[in-house]
C-alpha cells in the first residue's frame, strides 16, 4: 500500500495515462491517502454540480479504441502516431505507415487506424505538445453506418448515434475520421514528458476530414434534484463512518491485488462484494495456484501461503466488513453523481446491443489527478462480459 507521502508525490507527477482508477477503489489502493482522495474528489464533483465553487474539472469518458498518442517529437519536430506503446521503455512511434507495418503488422485493424490517424491527425494538430485521445470511426473502415435520421459508430462496447441533421452529424457526414483528444502532454523529452488531464484543445485547428469530438463536461446543464444532493451526502457521511472505524488500512497489505480482482469479479457476476465472497474468491484463488505446481514440497508451500492468506481474513474479518462497506457507499455516492452528469448528456445517443445506455461514464480531475466515475453495474460489467474469457 502506498504511504501518504508517496501517494501524494505520485498525486502530483503522475506523468503518463495508462489506467484510470475507479473513486471507490482509492481507500484500496493507499488507505487513508486514497479515501481522502475520493472524499475531495467526489465532494468536488458534487459542489460543481450545485453550482458551488469547485476545483474539479469534468469531461465525458468515451469508449473509443484504440488509445492513440500523437503529436510532433519534442525532439526531432516530427508527426508521429502510437498506441499506449508510446510510453514503453523501447517506444513504438511510428512516423512513416511502413513504420505502421513494422511495429503492428500482428495487428491488421490497429494498423489501418493509425495509418488514417498519420494521414488525417497533422491537419488539425498544433506543432507543439504530444497529445492522447480515443479513435472513434474511420470512414476508410467502413466505421460508420447510416439508419434514416441517424449516423452510428461502435467503437468498443457502446454505439454512438447522432441525428444526421446535427452539428454532430454535419461533422460525421463530411470526416474521414473521429477522435476524442483529453490529455495532453509537456516536456522537453518525450520519456520526461508529464500529463494534463482533461487538456485544453481550442487551439487544435478545425478541417473537415477530422471530426474532433470535445470530451468537455458543462456541469451548469445538469440538473442535480435536491433529493439526489441528500442522498449522496447520506452515502459520503457512511463512508466516513466507516473510514474511521479502520484506525489505518494496514490489513489490506498482501490483498490489494486479490481484492480489486475479487470486485471486478463481483462486478461481473453482478453481486455485492463482501468478505464472505472475497474469502471464497482468495480460497479458489489459492487452490489454482496449488494445483498449478508438480511437487508435493511445492503444494505444501503453496498450501502454507494459503491458509496465512485466509487465516489473515478471518482474524480480520471486521476490519474486511469494514473495508467493503465502505467501498459500497463510496460506489454508491458516485453512481448519484454520474447518473445526474449523464442525464444531461445531449452529444450522442448511447446503446448497448440495441438497449438505451448511459454515457461510458466521466472523469473528475483534481490537482491534475484523475479519477473515473463510471456505472460499474451497468457499463463495467457489460466490457467485462463482452472480452473473451
Amino acid at each position: 500500500m502506498l504511504s501518504f507521502q508517496t501517494f501524494l508525490t505520485e498525486a502530483a507527477t503522475e506523468e503518463k495515462l495508462k489506467h484510470l482508477e475507479h473513486a471507490e477503489d482509492h481507500p484500496i489502493n493507499a488507505g487513508e491517502a486514497g479515501f481522502n482522495h475520493a472524499k475531495t474528489t467526489l465532494m468536488g464533483v458534487h459542489d460543481a454540480l450545485r453550482g458551488k465553487g469547485s476545483k474539479v474539472s469534468i469531461s465525458t469518458k468515451y469508449d473509443g479504441s484504440p488509445s492513440i498518442v500523437f503529436g510532433y517529437h519534442p525532439e526531432n519536430k516530427r508527426f508521429f502516431v502510437a498506441s499506449k506503446s508510446a510510453f514503453n521503455k523501447n517506444p513504438k512511434l511510428n512516423y512513416t505507415t511502413d513504420d505502421i507495418e513494422k511495429n503492428h503488422g500482428h495487428a491488421p485493424g490497429l494498423v489501418s487506424k493509425l495509418k488514417s490517424a498519420l494521414t488525417h491527425l497533422p491537419k488539425v494538430t498544433p506543432h507543439t505538445g504530444v497529445y492522447q485521445g480515443d479513435f472513434m470511426y474511420s470512414k476508410s473502415d467502413n466505421d460508420v453506418s447510416s439508419s434514416r435520421d441517424s449516423y452510428h459508430f461502435k467503437p468498443n462496447t457502446i454505439t454512438y448515434s447522432a441525428k444526421k441533421n446535427s452539428e454532430h452529424g454535419q461533422a460525421i457526414k463530411n470526416a474521414k475520421i473521429g477522435v476524442v483528444v483529453h490529455t495532453a502532454y509537456h516536456g522537453n523529452k518525450l520519456e520526461d514528458m508529464k500529463a494534463e488531464y482533461n487538456a485544453d484543445t481550442s487551439h487544435f485547428t478545425k478541417h473537415p476530414d477530422v471530426h474532433l469530438i470535445s470530451p468537455n463536461y458543462d456541469s451548469k446543464k445538469s440538473h442535480y434534484s435536491p433529493e439526489h444532493q441528500k442522498e449522496f451526502e447520506s452515502h459520503m457521511r457512511m463512508a466516513e463512518n466507516e473510514h474511521k472505524k479502520l484506525a489505518d488500512y494496514s490489513h489490506l497489505h498482501g490483498h490489494i491485488d486479490t481484492v480489486k480482482t475479487y470486485i471486478n469479479s463481483a462486478v461481473r457476476e453482478g453481486v455485492a462484494p463482501s468478505t464472505k465472497g472475497y474469502r471464497s474468491h482468495l480460497e479458489a484463488f489459492h487452490n489454482k495456484k496449488i494445483a498449478d505446481v508438480k511437487t508435493e514440497a511445492s503444494k505444501t508451500a503453496k498450501r502454507k501461503i494459503a491458509n496465512e492468506a485466509l487465516q489473515h481474513v478471518d482474524s480480520n474479518k471486521s476490519l474486511f466488513d469494514h473495508t467493503f462497506k465502505l467501498h459500497h457507499h463510496l460506489q454508491k455516492a458516485k453512481d448519484i453523481l454520474n447518473n445526474t452528469l449523464s442525464a444531461s448528456e445531449q452529444q450522442f445517443h448511447h446503446s448497448i446491443s440495441g438497449q438505451l445506455a448511459k454515457p461510458e461514464g466521466h472523469v473528475a480531475v483534481i490537482n491534475n489527478r484523475p479519477t473515473k466515475l463510471v456505472d460499474r453495474a451497468e457499463f463495467s460489467r457489460a466490457n467485462f462480459l463482452a472480452r473473451p474469457r
